[in-house]
């Protein structure tokens, strides 16, 4: 194995970086905002540019060659690599990762991995981050785009790029794209998925008399089935909300990704912010109104208050259905949340009849790469590319979802519930496997990185000015938008 050239990390740099970002990073360990793009100035422009033709069928294209996927995950003597693995990820043992682990080492049974649990709020990843610098950590499963291209700017990753020519590794065909790059270098391979849909609580949705559960609804839809579904006590307070959007605040510029497909704070080619755009007026609007005027919403003011999270909130019913990303984590843990009906599943609802929905799909959310400081690269290596192909299966237990196309979404339920049998028990089989194991249907992608963490910040302010009642919701998109299209062009120079 030809050993790979090892960086020094830029331990100044990486430090002042992360030392002046956590106090604007997000908590959440599910939203996308937590930590900080960095500057974005030295992006690759396979990054940079606007792609939104180039998004969409580019593996199929590619594919008709005689690609194999997974051809070079596995070493020609499993037993010969030996050592220990620092490997460090949001999530414990019980959430997928002991089994995943343990079906590595049927196969490289000489290989330790010690899993390191980290949190992936603002305090956890400055936590992780001095580990790297300190090495101690071999391999990092790195969540949220921001965080991992701060990682990659601070050096934080050996290049791929040796492994990558040696292997004959297709980055598109393996995940479906190949936008995540720095500076013309892969140092990470975007293996795993997050993707969005609505949970529901079939028992208020049958009493509603809503019928079939939909593959396809409108906003306008959704909402009247929230309607229909809020319960209100004698004295006209609300006792179970209809439904919820999902709890971190940025969630009102997710119909641009529905609609566009990519690049949630940027207009089309990238050069400006998107906040004034009717789109996001709209969307902001409808999210405030339902929330505030007509109640048939949880409100995001309380999510941000009381730090409750979308998924907790609808599995002790005090909503009937919620836009939710890691459902799973939470649903298949009946001791902490037990629950006495089924969840059914819809997909995220779209602006127009008719419209590709780039939310249906599972985007590209985690990363995981080989970190500066490893002990043992080789077992390092191969622990990588297993974990990103075979093993990113098991984070579906954690809430999250393979991004690798060589996932076997017949596998999901078995692994999540340990049967069918089981999994009927808890939700509407036919309407998870059509929704949230949804593999074939496109999803968005981010390719704009101009001033990316700052521009988070300023959805975060700015939409809670709105909801606060202390802006216009045209008055705060309308500020947004001018202080973001300040930050990207002087990004841009």
């Amino acid at each position: 194995m030809k050993k790979l050239f090892k960086r020094s990390l830029a331990l100044c740099l990486a430090l002042a970086m992360m030392l002046s970002t956590a106090a604007c990073s997000g908590g959440d360990e599910n939203n996308v905002q937590d930590g900080d793009s960095g500057n974005s100035e030295s992006v690759s422009e396979s990054v940079g540019e606007s792609q939104n033709e180039e998004q969409q069928g580019t593996v199929d294209d590619a594919a008709a060659g005689d690609y194999e996927l997974g051809h070079w995950v596995f070493a020609e003597d499993p037993e010969a690599v030996t050592g220990e693995v620092r490997f460090y990820i949001p999530f414990k043992g019980d959430q997928g990762m002991d089994d995943m682990i343990a079906e590595f080492n049927e196969t490289y049974p000489n290989v330790s991995i010690e899993l390191n649990t980290y949190s992936n709020g603002s305090e956890g990843n400055v936590a992780v981050n001095a580990a790297i610098m300190a090495g101690e950590v071999d391999v990092l499963a790195s969540f949220g785009l921001n965080q991992t291209y701060k990682r990659w700017e601070g050096g934080m990753f050996l290049p791929l790029t040796d492994y990558i020519e040696q292997y004959g590794i297709d980055i598109l065909q393996e995940w479906g794209s190949d936008k995540y790059i720095y500076d013309g270098v892969y140092y990470t391979f975007p293996c795993g998925g997050l993707g969005n849909y609505i949970a529901i609580n079939m028992t208020d949705w049958n009493n509603a008399g809503l019928g079939e559960l939909p593959t396809e609804w409108t906003w306008d839809e959704y909402l009247d089935a929230c309607r229909k579904m809020t319960q209100v006590n004698s004295n006209g307070e609300v006792e179970v909300y209809g439904g919820s959007d999902y709890s971190s605040i940025n969630y009102y510029t997710y119909p641009w990704y529905q609609v566009y497909g990519h690049d949630q704070y940027y207009a089309e080619d990238g050069t400006a912010s998107n906040f004034s755009d009717p789109l996001i007026v709209n969307a902001l609007q409808r999210e405030i109104n339902a929330e505030q005027v007509e109640k048939i919403w949880y409100p995001l003011t309380t999510y941000r208050a009381d730090g409750s999270s979308a998924a907790g909130v609808f599995l002790q019913h005090y909503t009937s259905s919620v836009i939710v990303c890691n459902l799973l984590r939470f649903l298949r843990d009946q001791e902490t949340y037990p629950v006495d009906w089924i969840t059914g599943f819809a997909p995220y609802p779209v602006e127009e009849k008719g419209q590709t929905n780039y939310m249906e799909g599972i985007p590209i959310y985690s990363h995981a790469g080989i970190c500066t400081g490893v002990q043992n690269e080789e077992a390092a290596w191969y622990w990588l590319a297993w974990y990103s192909t075979y093993g990113v299966k098991y984070l579906v237990n954690a809430g999250h979802a393979s991004a690798w196309k060589g996932t076997d979404p017949s596998s999901i339920v078995d692994l999540v519930f340990g049967s069918r049998e089981e999994a009927e028990k808890l939700v509407d089989l036919e309407s998870f496997e059509r929704v949230v194991t949804n593999y074939d249907a496109e999803a968005y992608i981010d390719t704009y990185l101009w001033a990316y963490s700052d521009l988070a910040s300023i959805c975060n302010e700015y939409g809670m000015y709105a909801h606060q009642g202390t802006m216009s919701v045209e008055e705060a998109m309308a500020a947004a938008q001018q202080e973001a299209d300040k930050l990207i062009q002087e990004a841009m120079e």
